[in-house]
């Protein structure tokens, strides 16, 4: 339960800090292969680092999978390559932030890797530190870009359309394109309305004879058990359920278990442990789409690199998005599990 809780309180102060400040369209995203880097500039970040210089990492907190994974994955490629790091936890806590981008800054880290919780309120020390030489790379969000900042970041709509083209392939190869949908969403928040809008386009053009039944607040999983439960009373022939993320759809699946449906189809998004074992078991989780934890904090070393060694290299990165189904969730069940520092 205190996980499903911090995971609802990071989706929603990290969604309402507006995580995407400017529409895909009006921005060119870079890709993850834009971010390769060659020996060259490894050997040139480390020498821009010289002997006191090193990459401070700012996590919004160690309290989720995905908040620990993205950093940790940071540390560990940013060690694996001899550079130096140093890894900080926010732990939801704007002073904290501040501190340590402060004390990072004085501390003589040529680079910040950083992800917002709540931009307001840091912005002043980041473009301090900014000011001062460090190099900045945000994930998990774009307000850096207004500084000079590198983003790398997911794109809600490419999360909405994975998951909402799964469900429409679903629709059409399982229940001969007919279905009940129910959209699990958080209309209160920007970016998450973003991937709700793309879930229900997707299924729209993919499913056309689908009827989208209603969208229902998720987010949390004591939100998508309660909205299910009112959903199955006015629509008891609800047969599938589209969330924003995986935690909203367990209380989706509690709901429609407790109505005896048992041959509904589920799809959410986020490849949370819990999600990719309900895949492999077979059940009526049928999808889930990964966030690539891993791959971003790559990425944020990469960037790094690229940044210390004076390359050329798209301002905003797009991070890739995966679809977890029974087709491959058994790659998701043999990756080294993540630790989890109380996350």
């Amino acid at each position: 339960m205190k996980k499903f809780w911090l995971y609802g309180l990071l989706l929603l102060i990290i969604a309402l800090s507006g995580v995407v400040t400017l529409a895909q369209e009006e921005m060119e995203l870079g890709t993850a292969e834009d971010l390769e880097v060659t020996d060259a500039e490894i050997e040139a970040a480390a020498e821009a680092l010289g002997e006191d210089g090193f990459i401070g990492i700012v996590a919004c907190t160690f309290s989720t999978e995905y908040h620990f994974t993205v950093a940790d994955s940071a540390r560990q490629r940013a060690e694996d390559l001899g550079l130096r790091v140093t890894m900080v936890d926010s732990e939801i806590n704007v002073e904290k932030q501040i501190n340590a981008i402060e004390n990072l800054t004085a501390s003589g880290a040529d680079v910040i890797v950083i992800c917002l919780f709540d931009p307001p309120s840091v912005l002043s020390a980041l473009q301090e530190a900014a000011d001062a030489g460090v190099k900045i790379v945000q994930y998990a969000g774009r307000q850096l870009a207004d500084i000079g900042g590198v983003t790398i970041s997911i794109e809600d709509a490419d999360l909405g359309r994975a998951a909402g083209e799964y469900a429409a392939q679903l629709i059409v190869e399982e229940l001969d394109g007919q279905a009940s949908v129910a959209v699990l969403d958080y209309p209160d928040v920007a970016n998450v309305v973003v991937r709700a809008d793309a879930i229900r386009a997707a299924i729209a053009e993919g499913a056309p004879d689908a009827v989208i039944v209603g969208s229902y607040l998720g987010g949390t999983t004591e939100n998508g058990l309660t909205s299910m439960e009112t959903a199955l009373v006015e629509h008891p022939d609800i047969n599938v359920v589209v969330s924003i993320n995986d935690a909203g759809a367990y209380g989706a699946m509690q709901a429609l278990q407790n109505a005896g449906n048992e041959d509904a189809y589920i799809v959410g998004i986020d490849a949370e442990k819990q999600a990719i074992e309900l895949i492999a078991a077979g059940g009526m989780y049928k999808g889930t789409v990964d966030t690539s934890p891993a791959k971003t904090g790559e990425m944020t070393i990469n960037a790094a690199i690229k940044l210390l060694a004076g390359s050329e290299f798209p301002q905003n990165i797009a991070v890739p998005v995966t679809l977890v189904t029974a087709d491959n969730v058994a790659d998701f069940l043999t990756a080294e599990p993540t630790p989890e520092a109380t996350p």
